[in-house]
This record gives C-alpha cells, sequence and structure tokens, in this order.
C-alpha cells in the first residue's frame, strides 16, 4: 500500500504545482481546509483554494515529522494524521499557520486523498 500521499502533497504543494496538488485528490474529494470556513466539496473548489494559497510569495508547508502518524484500515484505506506549518512571505516577513492534518487515502489502482482537514492549532 502506497503510503507516500503526504509527501507526495506537500512536494506539489511547495512547488506550487497545481496539476500535481489535484492528482494528489480523488475525483470526489472533500476538503475542511485550514484557511475556510465552510468544507469544500469539490473539485474546481479544491483546486480554487489551492491557487489562492500557492499564489502567496514563498508559500509553502512543512510536515513535523515526528508527529506523523499511519492507520492502516484494511480495505484498501489507511488514515494519515499529523502537524504541518503552512507559510508564506508577507511584506518580506516570513508568516507561519501551525496546523493538524488528517488525509483518508483509498488505494485502488493508485492512492488517492478522499478526505483532506486541515485546522489551525489552537493557541497554548
Amino acid at each position: 500500500m502506497n503510503k507516500d500521499i503526504p509527501q507526495n502533497w506537500v512536494n506539489a504543494v511547495n512547488a506550487g504545482n497545481l496539476d500535481a496538488i489535484m492528482d494528489c485528490y480523488e475525483e470526489t474529494a472533500s476538503l475542511f481546509a485550514t484557511f475556510e470556513q465552510m468544507p469544500i466539496t469539490t473539485r474546481e473548489g479544491i483546486k480554487n483554494y489551492f491557487v489562492g494559497f500557492t499564489s502567496r510569495d514563498g508559500a509553502g508547508v512543512e510536515i513535523k515529522e515526528s508527529s506523523q502518524h499511519v492507520e492502516d484500515f484494511g480495505g484498501g484505506a489507511y488514515l494519515a494524521t499529523g502537524l504541518y506549518d503552512f507559510y508564506y512571505s508577507e511584506n518580506g516577513t516570513e508568516v507561519r499557520h501551525p496546523a493538524r492534518y488528517t488525509f483518508m487515502v483509498r488505494v485502488d489502482q493508485q492512492a488517492k486523498i478522499a478526505h483532506h482537514h486541515s485546522s489551525l492549532l489552537p493557541a497554548s
């Protein structure tokens, strides 16, 4: 079972490659996005979200390696969870947003994200 989806997704986001980002998602995927209030339930909506994010100067994401956890659910599905930082430059200063993620991935011929939930970490 290919469990590289989180890293493939990170690489695509960091490259600003919209086709590669969208290739990580199933056609019917949903996204509870870090910087949106409402769930995104269409492919076009997911693409538009990432157009907005990747158009920011220096936009990217960094997974906290020690936080990653993958749980195999059998039947061709797994859950990948952990922490990551979204970052971008604003007025020459790097801005970071610590967040948590869950990727629900279905594996048929190819591993694809069926559902992605991301939310900012609460202030401690």
